[in-house]
């Protein structure tokens, strides 16, 4: 399962991947770096983008990826799918979310679905 760290051994480093419509992970991503922590967050525009940045967060050493509420259950599976359950991925989930009135991430975020404007 995950890495474990110490607080004394090394920085942690952790994953947030937030998912909007015309996002470019390679583009829209940060690094927060404090006393104990690396923080990456990235978005993505659709699922398969997040699969793939997941990936590479693992391939990183990340001990953990959040989700953004964005990603329905489809798409959390997916995740650790993708990570294949090397490292814990946990999320915040609005199955309905209301800032996409009231659809669920898995309708949105499918490369195939995308099916509104907001």
């Amino acid at each position: 399962m995950g890495k474990k760290l110490s607080l004394n051994e090394e920085k942690f480093k952790v994953a947030f991947i937030f998912l909007n419509e015309g996002c470019n992970p390679k583009k829209d991503r940060s690094v927060i770096e404090s006393k104990k922590i690396i923080l990456y967050s990235v978005g993505c525009a659709d699922y398969s983008q997040a699969e793939t940045v997941a990936q590479e967060m693992l391939e990183k050493g990340c001990a953990a990826i959040d989700l953004c509420g964005a990603f329905g259950n489809e798409g959390v599976a997916r995740i650790c799918k993708a990570v294949d359950r090397k490292i814990p991925v946990g999320a915040v989930n609005f199955d309905f979310h209301p800032v996409f009135r009231d659809k669920s991430g898995d309708d949105l975020f499918q490369k195939d679905f995308w099916c509104i404007g907001l």
